[in-house]
């Protein structure tokens, strides 16, 4: 793949940059599509191409994915207003850049769509989800990656496909857990009842299955969960990020009808500003849906990746970057 670009979208978040970093680390060269809004803080020095573009809006998509060998669309919006808001993102947004990359001349040798677990749903009985189950989403967010799940895997007759589902994502450069970090470092463990189990995956691991998934002939056509090693719980994720942190903490019990009353308080307070919520009552419904717990088996057994950093070295690796960085 050296010498070959490789189009990605979303490149400048967390998710998406990673993603760059594993690409020109394999010696491909990387295109990247960027809203004129969007820091390029994860980016600066690096060796890559920038394109000025929105997958919301089809013009200007024909010049980003022109020449491109393979197209990554890390992009899309995991919080939102409503779902009018998530449905143009994730999945007219999808819609168009799929649309660019079938009028390309040649044709893009993979289209890989980064889903969400989300677009499954939640295990119904504790059992691990795996790709075979009928998905189940739970919330607009869900609904709405799953269509642009839907939608690559229609493209499947015009160039090769492949969508990969990861559970959380987390390490360097993540800023939704950050705010656990920083309330530990107060000596705050906050703690949401139940005993719910979680997958998780660290942001390399998942950067490398992308690569697994873009070189390999056996994930044209395929969907893959891209989780682990771990699974683990609300109260376990918080006991091993004090640990992390090297300090102590009070363990501070969040009801759910706390919390509940905390999501409608942070929609009516973005209706008041006009911005997006962090937490809306959609995200309390994931929440409290059930265990989000899936199976890597599919993606292992034939693509032969495997996750290389357990969860306890990969929050005390996330905690010393933020340490470096000056965020906790």
């Amino acid at each position: 793949m050296s010498g070959s670009v490789a189009l990605v979208t979303g490149a400048s978040g967390f998710v998406g940059s990673h993603i760059v970093d594993e690409l020109l680390r394999r010696g491909v060269r990387v295109r990247c599509l960027l809203r004129g809004t969007s820091s390029r803080r994860w980016l600066d020095g690096k060796p890559v191409e920038y394109v000025e573009g929105d997958v919301c809006r089809r013009e200007g998509l024909d010049q980003a994915v022109e020449g491109a060998a393979w197209i990554v669309h890390a992009a899309g919006l995991t919080h939102a207003r409503n779902a009018a808001e998530f449905h143009r993102a994730n999945a007219w947004g999808t819609e168009n850049l799929l649309d660019a990359a079938g009028h390309a001349d040649p044709r893009p040798r993979r289209f890989l769509y980064i889903s969400s677990q989300a677009a499954a749903g939640p295990s119904l009985d504790g059992a691990p989800v795996t790709e075979a189950m009928a998905p189940r989403p739970v919330s607009a967010y869900g609904s709405s990656k799953l269509v642009g799940e839907t939608m690559t895997m229609l493209a499947a007759d015009r160039f090769p496909v492949t969508t990969i589902r990861p559970p959380t994502v987390y390490g360097p450069r993540e800023t939704a857990l950050l705010k656990y970090f920083r309330a530990v470092k107060h000596h705050l463990r906050p703690y949401l009842g139940g005993a719910r189990s979680f997958s998780v995956v660290f942001a390399e691991d998942h950067a490398r299955a992308v690569w697994a998934a873009l070189n390999q002939d056996a994930a044209v056509g395929q969907v893959y969960f891209v989780g682990g090693p771990d699974v683990t719980n609300y109260e376990e994720m918080g006991s091993l990020i004090q640990r992390a942190m090297g300090t102590w903490a009070v363990r501070l019990p969040i009801p759910a009808l706390l919390l509940q009353a905390g999501a409608l308080a942070g929609e009516l307070a973005g209706a008041v500003t006009r911005r997006t919520p962090f937490f809306s009552r959609e995200k309390f419904r994931e929440i409290t849906a059930g265990a989000w717990i899936v199976s890597s088996r599919k993606i292992r057994e034939q693509l032969g990746w495997a996750p290389q950093m357990p969860l306890e070295p990969g929050l005390r690796a996330t905690a010393a970057w933020y340490r470096e960085a000056g965020w906790v």
